[in-house]
């Protein structure tokens, strides 16, 4: 059972890591705080670069560098910073749920079984990584560490309930290009962005394929953007397309070639760009707690050593890239215990 004293270092620590700026391309601060704490705490510590001034974290006990159980959440987190505040019973701030919150309860659970004498050297470390929130680099560059965890625990805000799975998910840029033209004259141009509402109408037309086990498909019209002003005629448009995905990505992208054949789209001048592309994800799960299956999407698919992949956390994504993310205390404050009997029961699973 987490103390009073283990509850105080918990959100000490989680407030260290929430007052930190970590947007995305500029995670290094918050690095360097956690390469302090770390190493500080007993870890051997080392940083991976991924990019110039982006490092992954990676701590184990001793040498047990490659650990049975790794823990695993992003360090970045997506714009606006928000600082810090709390409340007598909630904290705010950005990445205080979405992921800081995960962090800092995954770190106190270890050193919790660690004073308990639960743990011993290569039975567990963390992998903290960079670039989650846009293109899961840090995920993808940690393959290169040699790592073959048993088990890697992903900490995403859950409601405290593990997750069976997550779907996937295909991002699209789509662009069209027109003529421009005086807009009193439009005989003389050809509008790029009534082009691109008849192709985003055909598309919302699209009956999206559904799974037994993920749900639906579903897709969003994330940005739309188009000409120069109200009285030119757009020779230019472009729309930003997000699917995620139930059944397989293969599966979309055959329909939207159904709605845009490749003839069409060379007679139309359309472009289709394809920015992200996996497929959904299954989990392991352990006995004793809640479970669900997430339609948002995480780091898991993008490293492929481990045997077996867990999604938990404390928080709710409903709130995790709002203006009011927050996260209760009392459920950060459980998320430590539960976290230690995840890892209790999958020492018990592989013995």
């Amino acid at each position: 059972m987490t103390t009073p004293e283990s509850a105080k270092e918990l959100l000490a620590f989680h407030k260290g890591l929430v007052s930190i700026s970590c947007i995305t391309e500029n995670e290094s601060p918050c690095t360097q705080f956690l390469q302090a704490h770390l190493t500080n705490l007993g870890y051997t510590v080392e940083l991976q670069t991924v990019a110039p001034g982006r490092e992954n974290v990676l701590a184990y006990l001793g040498k047990g560098r490659n650990p049975r159980v790794l823990f695993n959440t992003h360090i970045d987190v997506v714009p606006p910073y928000i600082e810090y505040r709390e409340d007598e019973e909630n904290v705010y701030g950005r990445g205080s749920s979405d992921a800081k919150g995960c962090m800092a309860a995954q770190v106190q659970a270890v050193e919790e079984l660690r004073k308990e004498g639960k743990v011993k050297e290569g039975d567990i470390g963390f992998l903290f990584v960079v670039g989650e929130e846009v293109d899961h680099i840090g995920m993808v560059k940690a393959n290169d560490l040699g790592l073959t965890p048993d088990y890697l625990i992903v900490g995403e805000p859950t409601e405290s309930r593990l997750a069976l799975g997550h779907k996937g998910v295909l991002r699209l840029n789509i662009s069209i290009e027109g003529k421009a033209a005086h807009s009193g004259y439009p005989e003389l141009g050809v509008s790029a962005n009534d082009k691109m509402i008849d192709l985003l109408h055909r598309l919302m037309s699209i009956k999206l394929p559904e799974d037994p086990y993920f749900g639906k498909t579903t897709m969003n019209i994330g940005t739309i953007q188009g000409g120069l002003a109200a009285n030119i005629v757009p020779a230019l448009s472009k729309a930003g397309i997000s699917f995620r995905i139930a059944t397989s990505t293969q599966e979309v992208l055959d329909l939207v070639e159904q709605v845009l054949p490749a003839e069409q789209q060379l007679k139309d001048k359309i472009s289709i760009e394809r920015l992200t592309c996996w497929e959904p994800v299954r989990c392991h799960s352990v006995p004793g707690f809640e479970t669900f299956v997430a339609n948002y999407f995480t780091d898991i698919p993008s490293f492929t050593t481990a045997k077996h992949s867990l999604l938990y956390g404390p928080g709710s994504i409903l709130c995790a890239h709002a203006p009011h993310e927050y996260i209760n205390k009392k459920e950060l404050i459980a998320a430590v215990g539960s976290y230690k009997d995840i890892v209790l029961k999958l020492f018990a699973e592989s013995q």
